[in-house]
């Protein structure tokens, strides 16, 4: 495995002092909702432990949707808006930018949209391929329902397969856990090149992060997870990227910022570490999402897509 620090600057927006007291006050209103909803879920862990694993399930399974920002509409303006087809007969809203050259597949995270990753459409664009994303069931503009890990493994797979393959994948924070369950259930997906952009490493690690962030004891996430695990037939254990990792063969890139907060670093650099010949790349200060659309991580992904392709032209091996 390889590493590096890649440096950025960020410019700071200047607010005005009411702008920056109704920030602040919206911030501290949303911790105040989250403490007591962190309380209440902790006394219904304690007195209702069955219930609670109930409640458990309806939060984990249940994606967040937040609001996207105005940059994904102008994202979304050099793309063909279209639907990709599955075989299992679901359409998904889909985003195709360039038409012909290889396919790059772009796959967002838990929560997140396809339009997320749109800053690396136009320079994969110039590269010479051709960019899809999608929204997955729950997600975007799909309509809302519940979702899980193995589901979002089946419908990457799926979307793969849909395109007829790919030359990339370059998947978002869950997504990339997602991804890799895929490949590791069908080893035969036509995926080149992976680019893992703030990955989890450890499915028990996500759940401790959702104990801390909903309140509830381990106690009942424990329960919920053994409720999954029957009701989907996985096991944790076995699913977590970091456990699939060794067997792996296909060049990786890992892009991790050290502080996010949502995915820390640390598992990332995990995962490089034990991915046969991962290169991992480390920033600083951009967090979970703004590592998405900052231009010197872009470049880079975009470079490691191209590897291939270079070394064809060149009459390398790959």
């Amino acid at each position: 495995m390889s590493t590096s620090v890649m440096p950025f600057s960020r410019s700071r927006s200047k607010k005005s002092t009411i702008g920056r007291f109704i920030l602040q006050a919206k911030r501290q209103a949303r911790r105040g909702a989250l403490g007591a909803l962190r309380a209440g879920n902790a006394v219904l862990g304690r007195i209702a432990p069955g219930v609670a694993s109930i409640w458990a399930r309806r939060l984990f399974l249940s994606p967040h949707r937040a609001p996207a920002p105005l940059r994904e509409t102008w994202w979304a303006t050099d793309a063909v808006e279209t639907t990709l087809s599955l075989a299992d007969g679901r359409r998904l809203v889909a985003w195709r930018w360039g038409c012909g050259g290889p396919r790059v597949l772009l796959v967002h995270g838990w929560g997140g949209r396809g339009l997320q990753l749109g800053a690396l459409a136009a320079p994969l664009v110039a590269a010479g391929y051709e960019v899809w994303t999608y929204d997955a069931p729950g997600h975007g503009r799909m309509p809302a329902q519940r979702w899980s890990l193995p589901e979002h493994r089946d419908v990457v797979a799926l979307a793969i397969t849909a395109l007829g393959g790919v030359e990339a994948v370059i998947a978002h924070s869950m997504g990339a856990a997602a991804l890799t369950a895929a490949l590791d259930r069908e080893p035969g997906l036509e995926a080149e090149r992976l680019v893992f952009m703030a990955p989890p490493a450890d499915l028990f690690a996500v759940l401790e992060r959702f104990s801390s962030l909903t309140g509830l004891p381990m106690a009942v996430v424990d329960r919920m997870r053994l409720w999954l695990e029957a009701r989907f037939a996985i096991r944790f254990d076995r699913m977590s990227p970091l456990a699939i990792a060794p067997s792996m063969e296909r060049p990786l890139l890992v892009v991790h910022d050290r502080d996010d907060r949502e995915a820390p670093a640390a598992e990332g650099a995990a995962l490089a570490r034990a991915w046969p010949g991962a290169v991992l790349r480390t920033t600083v200060g951009l967090g979970h999402n703004r590592l998405l659309a900052e231009p010197m991580v872009v470049q880079r992904v975009v470079d490691f897509v191209g590897l291939r392709r270079m070394a064809a032209d060149r009459g390398l091996a790959a």
